[in-house]
């Protein structure tokens, strides 16, 4: 954060799928395109939620927070290109170059300054115009004009020529893709950010990636890609951190306090947005505060955590309300209105949502307010305006074809139980809660498989033709009951085949982590070269050894081998011939040694064989048969010679002074050493205690 090291929050979490309301409707009231994650409000104008499912909290500011973020980054770089046309005219140049930051501090106003200047666009430069809509177009998202939004940026595309700044371009790109999102068309949003994600990092635009990252990382989150955005996010953070960006860091954690909303992880969120607007009043940027603060506020509500949500709630109106914008109006009298009805404070809830309804808003979420209105009327007992409240929520559903026989109707009846049973008439209330049961389960059993609504649809057919013929009607039963045999059939054999994966699957698994154990036991027993164990494991075996012996009578000897001027041979011969020698020894030690016996490698050209049930005369024995088997051999070159190494051995066997494994090593040790000095190419036997 600013002045001080920032850290990058963690981001390995497990989430957990939550419930989605249908498609919200885009900005002109069309068809939903795509679910929306609970309470998204996608394509809204960045609304909050409707009542039922909870929204990710912040959605409406991270919507466009990262929009606005690109105009302190980005705007300044656009700049006249030589040889488009005469230098801009310098008084329209001043004062986009002042609105740059305005638009971060106050877009409001800003705004109103944009409408004013573009009477003067007629007679500037390609370059200049462009500046220009993209000026625009970060103000305007602050104003939720959709679309005003798109026509500045396709204004902007028309301007966008060969020799346009690559940072221009891609700031364009990413607007567009913020754009597709807030139409609700996240698969154009996706593809359009990726795009200009690829194109950042090949152009070497740290900033724009970083951005670009921030957005997309947004955008699925939307659809639900939860682990893949706080992947992203935490890709966008290294590169905001690296560039020491203050405010870049505290757009991604804006959108990261978004994120964590959305998977219910609420103190998380609430950590996020904290330290985003701590950087917000640290840079005077009031439209951002307030946003991150709208964030804040909602999370609070979803946590359940009433009055902190209302006091957030409270200081979002007190900031915005002085800007004239109905949709910061409406925004917070609606947040206002829903927590106090949710906290049970009906007549405060009554008050603020009458100012919110007074503030206009979309269509779909005024009918929200109406079904809330109305059981707060129903529990004052003004019976006659809580079931005009009810009314007026039928009535929009019934004017938008889109929302009919969807959840948001169908939740009419809910609080029109909730209103009858406030109203004292519980029988009423509990036909219409039935109702509302029946109609829901209807809706979801519908939604839950095409397969079963064409099963339906068919049994409608089927019992309109016995109307008009028997004989029809009966064949159409028998074909449905054939149809209904095969479906189980098919059903039966998807079940089983998916258990049957399912077994698969967990045996590959349970195989997998079988192999991958004793992969990893291996690595840590075993000599990666020469396959033998390794130090650590001789020596924990040597200890049991040890342990479980007699000192009087228990029987136990070590070989310590080294050979002898290892290093004359790799610097003469290379390593590689070194490596093949260290294998060699392995291979012909094998064949000397019991089925009780372990070799292992101690590192670099020693070696340390361990003799259970083996006093110091078969020790020596087999020492013995060790040095002069190695001494025979020669092993072979590709240019036809052949190289011969020796061995020097150190042989001690438990006893009373070496009763335990440092005595014993240490005794070989020394033998090995004394085989040394006399000569190589010999076995040495520790003396025996005087």
């Amino acid at each position: 954060m600013p002045g001080g090291t920032a850290t990058m929050p963690a981001t390995s979490i497990a989430w957990s799928p939550r419930s989605r309301p249908p498609g919200r409707r885009s900005a002109d009231c069309g068809r939903p395109v795509i679910p929306s994650p609970p309470g998204t409000g996608a394509g809204m104008h960045g609304y909050p939620d409707m009542d039922r499912t909870p929204s990710p909290p912040g959605f409406h500011a991270a919507v466009h927070r990262g929009i606005a973020a690109l105009c302190l980054i980005f705007l300044c770089a656009v700049a006249p290109v030589p040889g488009h046309a005469s230098p801009d005219p310098g008084e329209l140049s001043s004062a986009l170059t002042r609105l740059e930051q305005a638009v971060l501090e106050n877009p409001w106003r800003a705004s109103r300054e944009l409408d004013t200047l573009r009477s003067r666009l007629a007679s500037a430069p390609a370059p200049l115009r462009l500046r220009y809509h993209l000026l625009q177009a970060n103000a305007l998202v602050w104003l939720y004009h959709q679309e005003r939004l798109r026509e500045a940026l396709h204004a902007a595309r028309k301007l966008v020529q060969p020799g346009t700044p690559r940072s221009t371009q891609l700031e364009l790109a990413v607007l567009e893709g913020i754009a597709a999102r807030r139409d609700v068309d996240y698969e154009k949003s996706a593809r359009v950010l990726e795009r200009a994600r690829d194109h950042a990092r090949q152009y070497d635009q740290p900033e724009i990636l970083a951005l670009a990252l921030t957005e997309l990382a947004f955008t699925r989150s939307l659809n639900g890609y939860h682990d893949t955005a706080l992947t992203e996010l935490q890709e966008a953070w290294t590169l905001a951190s690296t560039l020491n960006s203050p405010f870049l860091i505290a757009v991604i954690e804006e959108t990261l306090g978004a994120v964590y909303g959305y998977i219910g992880e609420y103190d998380t969120s609430v950590h996020h947005y904290q330290r985003a607007l701590a950087t917000y009043n640290d840079l005077g940027y009031l439209a951002y505060q307030a946003e991150a603060i709208n964030g804040l506020a909602i999370t609070h509500r979803y946590a359940e955590k009433w009055n902190a949500a209302i006091a957030y709630f409270q200081r979002y109106r007190e900031i915005t309300e002085n800007n004239q914008n109905e949709h910061n109006r409406f925004v917070a009298w609606y947040g206002l209105g829903m927590t106090y009805a949710e906290k049970g404070d009906c007549p405060t809830a009554l008050t603020a949502i009458e100012k919110a309804l007074e503030a206009g808003g979309p269509e779909d979420f005024r009918a929200e307010l109406y079904k809330r209105q109305a059981v707060c009327l129903a529990e004052a007992g003004r019976e006659s305006e809580a079931l005009q409240a009810l009314d007026r929520a039928r009535q929009i559903f019934a004017a938008l074809p889109e929302l009919r026989d969807t959840q948001w109707a169908i939740d009419v009846q809910r609080a029109e139980a909730l209103t009858l049973e406030r109203l004292g008439d519980h029988e009423a209330a509990f036909d219409r809660l039935l109702a509302y049961h029946e109609q829901s389960s209807a809706l979801q059993a519908r939604e839950s498989s095409e397969r079963l609504m064409e099963l339906r649809v068919s049994m409608e057919n089927a019992r309109k033709d016995m109307e008009i013929d028997l004989l029809r009607q009966q064949a159409r039963t028998d074909a449905l009951e054939l149809t209904q045999r095969d479906q189980r059939l098919r059903e039966q054999r998807i079940l089983t085949g998916g258990l049957a994966a399912l077994i698969l699957m967990v045996a590959l698994i349970v195989l997998l982590q079988w192999r991958n154990a004793r992969r990893l036991h291996r690595l840590s027993t075993r000599d990666e070269l020469t396959g033998l164990h390794n130090r650590r494991h001789v020596f924990s075996l040597l200890e049991r050894l040890v342990q479980r012996l007699p000192v009087e009578r228990g029987q136990l000897s070590i070989i310590l081998l080294d050979v002898d001027d290892f290093k004359q041979v790799n610097d003469r011969y290379g390593h590689p011939v070194g490596d093949r020698w260290l294998k060699t020894i392995a291979d012909l030690a094998h064949p000397l040694l019991r089925g009780g016996d372990t070799m292992a490698r101690l590192g670099g050209e020693e070696f340390l064989v361990v003799l259970p049930r083996a006093d110091r005369h078969q020790a020596r024995t087999v020492a013995q048969r060790l040095v002069e088997r190695i001494r025979d051999f020669r092993l072979p070159l590709p240019d036809g010679t052949a190289v011969r190494v020796t061995v020097s051995v150190g042989v001690a066997s438990f006893g009373t002074d070496c009763a335990d494994v440092q005595a014993l090593y240490s005794a070989a040790d020394r033998a090995l050493y004394a085989a040394k000095s006399r000569g190589k190419d010999q076995v040495v036997m520790a003396p025996l205690p005087a």
